[in-house]
């Protein structure tokens, strides 16, 4: 009886014909299937009535006591609204451990949390996944599920330390995890901790010997691992060098009688190169350094009270003398300072002095002395990696005043 409506059609397109050629029977094949067709056409370009479409899907979500929350009352967007009872109800029977068992809980939270990470909102995912494992279900594959869960929530947050924690807790649980150790060889690539993926991809090696990706994943972090200890190698490399040139520049600037930094500071072992770093602005990046003929150079500055300027020397040769570099910038041809509207600031007029520490006495610096011979006076010190010397003119009444207030 449950073929008698085939048998039926076969009498209709064959005429009560019985026995039919092969042609015959492919001849109905062909004729039955453009009736299919036809009549899937004709249903494609209909409507249903009372059907949900792309204009009246809200309103009719809103019908329904379980969407109404979430659909304003024109119908025309999404939007929070009082929590309705039933939604309420059927949320405390899906989550609460007074109606369901641990497992069945987890359960419920693992959903949440898969569908809040198919939306992208890793961070809601999290919590449904770290819900899940609060309720210490005794489903060990479970509990594994919602660890490689979170950690794949938090590899899209970037957070590669937790993500590749979880995978190590899932694999404890379920120790053929290739998913989480894939994961976490993810995670370990995108922190070049090449160590760990060569580790992570051992593990999955021996799940899994025929992987291509953790094949190449491991040659890939050997390789990226010999890099890196060869970069290692060469910054330490530098660093010592850094570090004895730095100590051979002090002992040669103590070596030469120049004291630095205030008083108090004694020995060499107590003088670094903070001691020498320009605290002028217009010195930064000048430090003090060795030429090519072993020679000191330093950034001196010029100090002119009377007007309130400064001069920096950015590269002042120990062997040099100041009357070479102040007929350089004052000596006849030069164009006078803008601030020297009379004058007076030539070589033949200039007197340098510098101050003692307690900045209570002024000596005079003989022009034809070098740098050198200067900063090796007992009195001297350089503050700040900058030798600094104020510039007056001879007998001019500033210049008086200004003395008058010092021990020369």
């Amino acid at each position: 009886m449950a073929d008698d409506w085939k048998e039926k059609i076969i009498q209709e397109k064959l005429g009560g014909k019985r026995d039919w050629t092969d042609s015959e029977r492919a001849e109905l094949c062909r004729q039955l299937d453009q009736d299919l067709d036809k009549h899937l056409d004709t249903v494609s370009q209909s409507k249903f009535e009372d059907g949900w479409t792309e204009e009246n899907w809200r309103d009719k979500m809103a019908e329904h006591p379980l969407f109404a929350p979430y659909v304003q009352e024109d119908g025309s967007a999404v939007a929070e609204a009082p929590i309705n009872p039933l939604s309420e109800g059927l949320a405390q029977l899906k989550f609460d451990p007074e109606h369901n068992t641990p497992t069945e809980v987890a359960m419920s939270y693992k959903e949440e949390g898969i569908l809040q990470f198919k939306y992208k909102k890793y961070r809601l995912a999290v919590a449904n996944f770290s819900e899940g494992l609060k309720q210490v279900c005794p489903d060990r594959e479970l509990n594994a599920q919602l660890l490689n869960n979170r950690a794949a929530a938090q590899w899209h947050l970037e957070n590669n330390r937790s993500a590749i924690r979880d995978c190590e807790l899932a694999v404890k649980l379920k120790p053929d995890y290739t998913k989480a150790i894939m994961r976490a060889v993810d995670c370990a690539v995108r922190m070049k901790s090449w160590d760990e993926v060569i580790t992570w991809c051992d593990r999955g090696l021996r799940l899994e010997p025929g992987s291509d990706k953790l094949k190449k994943t491991r040659i890939t972090a050997m390789k990226e691992k010999k890099i890196a200890e060869r970069n290692e190698r060469k910054k330490l490399q530098e660093e010592k060098k850094k570090e004895f040139e730095e100590k051979n520049l002090i002992n040669i600037i103590e070596g030469r009688g120049v004291k630095l930094g205030s008083a108090e500071v004694k020995g060499s072992a107590s003088v670094t190169l903070a001691d020498l770093e320009p605290c002028h602005p217009a010195a930064q990046g000048s430090r003090v350094h060795i030429n090519e003929d072993g020679e000191l150079v330093w950034p001196v500055m010029l100090l002119y009270p009377e007007y309130h300027e400064t001069d920096l020397i950015q590269e002042f040769t120990e062997s040099n003398c100041f009357e070479d570099h102040l007929n350089v910038m004052f000596g006849e041809g030069t164009p006078a300072a803008p601030w020297d509207t009379e004058r007076k600031y030539l070589p033949q007029n200039m007197v340098l002095y510098f101050e003692d520490q307690e900045k209570s006495k002024l000596y005079e610096v003989d022009p034809k002395k070098t740098l050198q011979q200067v900063l090796a006076h007992p009195k001297y010190r350089v503050l700040g990696g900058t030798p600094g010397f104020i510039v007056l003119t001879r007998g001019s009444k500033f210049a008086k005043e200004f003395l008058s207030k010092y021990e020369c």
